[in-house]
């Protein structure tokens, strides 16, 4: 039983960014620079989108597969990260770490 407030406090951080992260707004697309990552809306869909160097726009689902908390960017690794559980994927939704099995499915822009 002395788990259970550790449990439970974490449990509140998991809904805090379900229903939280569902809430922010998203940035234009096109304001998006090489090397950045960010959750944006296209069509309706909030999507995780990444400009590579190149200029060329990568778009994943934004739903982590393991529960279907929302990813956020980290720009130090260039991945995609679960906030809720710790699963990371890259910038074309290849999980790199889990406890996510399956990929983030590619989406077009």
């Amino acid at each position: 039983m002395r788990e259970a407030p550790a449990f439970l406090k974490h449990q509140a951080q998991v809904a805090g960014h379900f229903v939280g992260d569902r809430l922010r707004p998203s940035p234009p697309v096109e304001s998006l620079p090489p090397g950045e990552g960010a959750l944006v809306r296209v069509d309706g869909d909030r999507l995780a989108v990444y400009r590579d160097d190149d200029g060329v726009l990568h778009a994943v689902s934004s739903r982590c597969t393991h529960m279907g908390c929302l990813v956020a960017f980290n720009a130090a690794e260039r991945a995609w990260e679960c906030p809720c559980h710790g699963s990371r994927f890259d910038t074309d939704g290849k999980v790199i770490q889990g406890p996510a099995t399956r990929p983030l499915k590619r989406r077009e822009i």
